[in-house]
């Protein structure tokens, strides 16, 4: 019997290293069955022949998802265009606006479409050239005709950005005279009631892989915009339309804006009709620049946002002023025979902006703007609660999870189904949801009750000082303290501009108002002496003299 060395056998102590086969199975040469170890029967003893040879795959060159050319700048339209619709559905069916916002919003981006046209279309162009002017600069490479495109700061842009998608449906808005303003859209993005922040996560991903990382690059927004760069993008678009295809724009549906930020103010509803005269005194439109206006009038304190605001701060400052100076009406049909109560004023508007980040609710808006310092103040419930908002806002769920992933979940298995995050339904930014409703509805409240009555002096005694007498200008940001400071932050947010535009723009109106108040006495002066006045520069530009002493007028 033949026999094959192996290893030790090990059964009951045996030491035997010398094994044999019979049917197939392996005994040592005691008798032992080793467990396990069997061997198929050849019948014809072919045994081992030959050595085993592996046919090689074949190695596949892989192909990659990621599109160029014009392929790559057709899928960016395509996806824009999704953007753009995703956005103006929200809208309507989650903030109230009229349905046909959709079919306007899709009007004027069918305009833009010609533009792009040639680029996407063209055969001749050589695709590798192309693909190299793209890679680095989102730019279009500039053609002979001077109206194609559109930017900020010139006239030519090859992609639109992803703030030119909320400009375009403000534009749309304002042509149906909806009653709202920039810095409701702005509020919309920073709380996330429209698509914007992470915006390619609500791209297919079979679409968003495809597109190459210097065209992803204008669709995702690395930090908060600012909310100058929704003006700018809104002004740059006005300007577009009207002198492109000569669209007429219409002024805001100021009235309605005007009733909402007095309310949003707390303020005496005798403002209403000082804005009105004040209005009808400069002249003030509330409309877009022209395509032909001057520099002047295409910067920030133009904006039609803006001059209504600014108004808004000198009516009451001319009826309400925020010093202690006593100014006396003449009869009981003026306006500022009531005298504000500043302080109480003040109070209110804190406990109405007293929401927080680590109090009961942390909103959308602010967990958005959480920095790593605030991160150290929050509580153990407040940063799950925190983690739960990031996975759901960053975190990128279409791809399937690994192995890995099952060993790292993400979810809490105590989560609670009402978190701390507000995640409640938006709403109609013309009409502000039920909890804001009730606050405004307390502000009013306490800041009305306050209101006392001014002693009326009539028009005999010259002594006492009048409403609009010893008026106290602010020229620089620094000069602003106290109520009046508060005051013009937030007449600032209401404009979505910063506080030192605010400043500069009433500066403005209120030197052209005392330009204004000049000319007129000087042409009644002259008048009444039989001497005809030429007010041809009544509209030439005013410069203001650079000075940080307050004047009176």
């Amino acid at each position: 019997m033949d026999y094959v060395t192996r290893g030790v056998c090990g059964q009951e102590g045996c030491r035997e290293r010398r094994y044999y086969i019979d049917n197939g199975l392996w005994y040592c040469r005691r008798g032992h069955l080793q467990e396990g170890v069997q061997v198929a029967e050849d019948g014809d003893d072919f045994g081992n022949l030959g050595k085993v040879h592996r046919v090689k795959k074949e190695i596949r060159e892989k192909s990659t998802k990621t599109l160029h050319g014009r392929p790559a700048w057709t899928l960016f339209l395509q996806i824009y265009q999704l953007i753009l619709w995703k956005q103006s559905h929200a809208l309507v069916h989650d903030h109230g606006f009229p349905e046909e916002l959709e079919i306007v919003v899709r009007d004027l981006w069918a305009l833009r479409l010609p533009d792009y046209k040639l680029k996407i279309t063209d055969s001749n162009e050589d695709e590798d050239v192309d693909t190299n002017r793209e890679v680095f600069s989102s730019q279009v490479i500039q053609s002979d005709d001077s109206e194609v495109g559109f930017k900020p700061n010139s006239r030519f842009v090859e992609w639109p950005r992803l703030i030119d998608a909320v400009g375009l449906c403000y534009i749309a808005a304002l042509l149906m005279r909806v009653p709202v303003c920039v810095n409701d859209f702005y509020d919309m993005i920073i709380q996330q009631q429209i698509p914007f922040t992470r915006v390619t996560a609500s791209v297919p991903p079979e679409m968003r892989e495809k597109l190459p990382p210097e065209l992803t690059g204008i669709l995702e927004s690395n930090k908060l915009p600012e909310v100058g760069h929704l003006h700018n993008a809104v002004q740059a678009l006005s300007l577009f339309y009207q002198r492109r295809f000569e669209v007429v724009l219409p002024p805001l549906n100021w009235p309605v804006l005007l009733f909402r930020h007095i309310k949003r103010l707390a303020l005496p509803i005798e403002v209403y009709d000082a804005v009105k005269n004040l209005k009808n005194l400069l002249n003030v439109t509330f409309e877009y620049p022209k395509p032909k206006a001057t520099i002047e009038q295409k910067k920030s304190h133009h904006y039609p946002d803006v001059e209504l605001v600014v108004l808004i701060v000198i009516a009451t400052k001319l009826l309400f002023p925020f010093d202690d100076v006593k100014r006396y009406p003449t009869t009981n049909m003026e306006p500022a025979t009531q005298i504000m109560d500043w302080s109480q004023w003040a109070l209110a508007q804190t406990a109405f902006d007293s929401d927080s980040y680590f109090k009961e609710n942390i909103g959308k808006d602010a967990a958005v703007r959480i920095t790593d310092s605030d991160v150290l103040n929050m509580s153990t419930d407040q940063l799950d609660h925190y983690m739960d908002w990031y996975a759901d806002s960053w975190l990128d769920t279409s791809a399937a999870p690994g192995r890995l992933a099952e060993m790292f979940p993400i979810q809490r298995g105590d989560a609670q189904p009402n978190s701390t995050i507000d995640h409640g339904p938006p709403s109609d930014p013309a009409v502000a949801p039920d909890t804001t409703q009730k606050k405004l509805d307390t502000l009013l409240h306490e800041v009305m009750q306050n209101i006392k009555p001014r002693r009326v002096i009539p028009g005999e005694n010259e002594e006492p000082k009048r409403p609009g007498e010893v008026y106290r200008r602010y020229r620089w940001e620094s000069q602003l303290s106290g109520t009046a400071r508060t005051f013009y932050e937030i007449a600032a947010q209401l404009a979505a501009v910063p506080l030192k535009t605010l400043v500069r723009a009433v500066t403005l109106a209120e030197y052209k108002i005392a330009k204004s108040d000049e000319r007129r006495q000087r042409r009644e002066f002259f008048e009444n002496q039989g001497v005809e006045v030429d007010d041809s520069d009544a509209d030439q530009d005013l410069e203001i003299e650079d000075s940080d002493e307050d004047q009176e007028f």
